[in-house]
């Protein structure tokens, strides 16, 4: 029986490309059975939870993630601000989904609005250092307004 070890040494170069082939298909072959890294589980929650309120697209799920963890602030908390201002975008102006500046003034897009508002909650020294609900009552200092947001924030983890 012939096989790629056996052929004489003028045939070193098919050798190696035989050995290299299998070697490339056996990689290939395994990296098909690793199980498939799961979705996080937020982007999920927050689609479910803009598609309840019939939120108009783009949802602007991975922005909102992407800003939150580059900032450590609740990843609820700007989706949950947008419903009750803006019914997430369906009445905003100017990209403002938020109310930001009493909804005066605007975003050139709505993820440049993500990263500004998830930028401020951070670290303008209004927000920095607060609790949610702190930073809710500095946002607006209305407690029925602090309370909704609560509520909607609980709604997408549940």
């Amino acid at each position: 029986m012939l096989n790629v070890f056996s052929l004489p040494p003028r045939y070193g170069r098919l050798r190696r490309a035989a050995v290299l082939g299998i070697a490339a298909c056996a990689a290939v072959a395994s990296n098909n059975t690793l199980p498939v890294p799961s979705a996080d589980p937020r982007s999920e929650r927050l689609e479910a939870f803009f598609n309840a309120y019939d939120c108009p697209a783009p949802l602007h799920v991975e922005d909102y993630l992407r800003a939150a963890d580059t900032h450590a602030v609740d990843y609820r908390l700007l989706p949950a601000i947008s419903l009750v201002e803006s019914t997430c975008g369906a009445f905003g102006k100017m990209n403002n989904r938020w109310g930001w500046a009493s909804a005066q003034s605007g975003f050139p897009s709505v993820p440049a609005g993500i990263e500004y508002i998830t930028t401020q909650l951070a670290e303008n020294p209004r927000y920095k250092g607060k609790t949610v609900k702190e930073k809710l009552f500095t946002y607006n200092p209305y407690p029925h307004y602090v309370r909704q947001v609560e509520r909607l924030m609980q709604q997408i983890e549940d």
